[in-house]
Order: C-alpha cells, then structure tokens, then sequence
C-alpha cells in the first residue's frame, strides 16, 4: 500500500492494524511454504479436484483450496491426507470465516 500523507483526505485508505493474529503472522504460515507441502497439495488436487462443499449441493465447481478439515491450531495433522478436503474460494472463505469466529467466542468466554 502506498504511504499516504496525512494531510490526505482519503483517511480510510490508511493502512489499519488489527489486533487479531493474521495467517501470516501464525506460527504455521512456514509450514505452507514447504515442499512437502506443495507436492502434497497438488497431488490433492489431482486426486481430488472439485470442491467437496459444492458437490454436496450437486454443483461442479473446480476447487483450488486444499483445506484442513480439523484446523491444525485447533490439533489436526497438518500432512495427514484424511484431514484434508477439497474447496473453491467462496466455500473456504465460508469455512475459515466461521472457524474464526468460533475461535474469538471461545476466547471471549474464557476472558
């Protein structure tokens, strides 16, 4: 993002930090950067190349997410292929929009 003065009258383009953990600042963004990593999601993908979410609600959709169906912060395995699933990006936003706000309920609970 450029660096806007702030003499400019365009105060919502300035770049605002949200205190909420991003992906990534998580410890496991390295993890996706790996090479086992990507060899393991492109032979998901080929094994697996239409979104799972979509195919429930009889839709042929490609998928190009490989999702982790228990969250490995939340103790799924990261490379075991029975926790991972195949999503297009409207269905992955869905599923991490919901994760993410399960986690902050929980959070707020125990605060």
């Amino acid at each position: 993002m450029p660096n806007i003065p702030r003499t400019t009258k365009y105060k919502w383009l300035r770049k605002v930090k949200d205190k909420s953990k991003s992906y990534s600042e998580s410890k496991y963004a390295k993890l996706y950067n790996t090479t086992q990593w990507r060899r393991l999601r492109l032979i998901h993908l080929k094994d697996n190349p239409l979104c799972v979410m979509c195919k429930e609600n009889n839709r042929v959709t490609a998928g190009k997410v490989v999702d982790h169906i228990k969250p490995v912060s939340e103790g799924g395995s990261f490379t075991d292929t029975r926790n991972l699933q195949t999503l297009c990006d409207k269905h992955h936003r869905i599923k991490s929009a919901k994760e993410t706000n399960r986690r902050k309920k929980v959070k707020n609970k125990g605060d």
